[in-house]
């Protein structure tokens, strides 16, 4: 069934220190597993959770993103509440971004260790002042959570991970098929904000709709505001974040809407063409604009400098990390990670080496061949005289040096 196996022991749902234990040889299993496999998907370990990779192809799926609509599962992704008076100074304290005090804004960050290395890239969202959403990456979530715990001052702290699930509908027909599964006008939500949505399921999606109202923000009769018991089960907190480059929503259903929802999300999206999409085309998206995969291109031995993501440091607030930010920034001789667009035939990969004017100077961190624009594109971190826009390089496939330039991602 779907869940964690049932060889996997589940920890319970208590306030601080709440770290669900597991078999190490057995992954985790979303509650949308047996729906998965029902529609054929090939799963793959990912994160410590078997994930679907794809399900119908990864150029068809990552196709139908880019110009249609597409839905993944990214349960796997850690949910985590900060909860109490100190929330807000707790997180700000661990971010190098500035954290949202407004409900239903949220900001993408790095929490940092304090030699400035990269913990993980999370996105916090402000659900009221005193109540905060922290979403990490599966593989780092239990160092995240050890982290908030350690260094938290004056709050509660309680992993939700495997009480909601996380469905990412994404692409330029995202809001179409939203729209029909909830009276609320998701116009409204606006890029990195959330609302509360009441979800329109079963055999009312699309029909009887009342005039379309703003979200809720009605916090206490949604999920998160409180015990879990209390949560009215036909609203879903919605965000209009994603990880493909393009339009969409991230909703985090409780999960007992998984299998309700998942097909009410296919009946709205009939339309549209909406597909299942799995972690291939979903990595395939990101790569094309240039986003970050944690474990990949950072895995706890780069700071943010390193990861081409000054632009979520804000210098002007103290932070976990920050002095030591300083330092290598006044030093000037980090490597950089920049993307490589490759000019001749060929796949770079992790860990292919990059050459400039044949010396080694770097390495691929990741690199697909782009579905979209049917050549190589990869991020690779490189030593600073490599990496100026424009810079010719061969990046070494299968120990044939292949023509390159740098260029700044986007790539598409």
């Amino acid at each position: 069934m779907g869940g964690p196996h049932k060889k996997i022991p589940v920890g319970g749902k208590g306030f601080n220190g709440s770290i669900h234990p597991r078999a190490w040889d057995m992954p985790f299993r979303t509650p949308l597993y047996d729906s998965h496999e029902a529609a054929g998907a090939a799963f793959i370990e990912f994160g410590g959770w078997e994930m679907p990779l794809r399900f119908s192809g990864i150029v068809v799926e990552h196709t139908a993103v880019r110009r249609g609509a597409g839905v993944f599962d990214v349960s796997h992704m850690g949910k985590i509440l900060v909860v109490g008076d100190g929330a807000w100074g707790s997180l700000n304290r661990l971010s190098t971004n500035d954290i949202p005090r407004k409900p239903y804004r949220a900001r993408y960050t790095h929490l940092l260790t304090e030699e400035g290395f990269i913990i993980d890239d999370v996105i916090v969202t402000c659900l009221t002042p005193d109540l905060f959403l922290v979403v990490c990456n599966a593989g780092p979530r239990e160092r995240v959570l050890a982290w908030l715990l350690k260094h938290a001052i004056g709050v509660r702290i309680r992993d939700v991970t495997f009480d909601h699930l996380c469905l990412a509908l994404q692409g330029p027909k995202a809001a179409r098929v939203l729209q029909l599964l909830t009276p609320y006008d998701v116009s409204l939500i606006k890029p990195f904000t959330g609302a509360y949505a009441n979800l329109l399921l079963g055999e009312r999606i699309g029909t009887g709709r009342p005039p379309m109202t703003p979200p809720s923000e009605t916090v206490g009769r949604a999920p998160f505001a409180g015990d879990p018991s209390q949560e009215v089960e036909d609203y879903c907190f919605v965000t209009r974040t994603g990880y493909t480059g393009e339009d969409g929503f991230e909703l985090l259903p409780p999960k007992e809407l998984a299998v309700p929802l998942w097909s009410a999300l296919f009946a709205a999206g009939q339309e549209t063409g909406l597909l299942p999409i799995g972690l291939g085309a979903r990595d395939t998206l990101r790569l094309e604009k240039g986003f970050l995969l944690s474990g990949t291109d950072f895995d706890g031995r780069q700071t943010s400098l390193e990861c081409a993501s000054e632009w979520l440091v804000k210098w002007d607030h103290d932070f976990v990390g920050r002095d030591a930010l300083i330092r290598q920034k006044e030093r000037g001789d980090f490597d950089r990670l920049v993307g490589v667009l490759l000019q001749d035939r060929g796949v770079p990969r992790h860990g292919c080496t990059v050459l400039h004017k044949g010396v080694e100077v770097g390495t691929v961190t990741s690199g697909t061949m782009s579905p979209s624009l049917k050549v190589g594109v990869a991020l690779a971190r490189v030593r600073p005289e490599a990496a100026e826009e424009g810079t010719s390089v061969e990046v070494v496939v299968r120990d044939s040096p292949l023509r390159a330039v740098v260029k700044k991602p986007p790539f598409l």
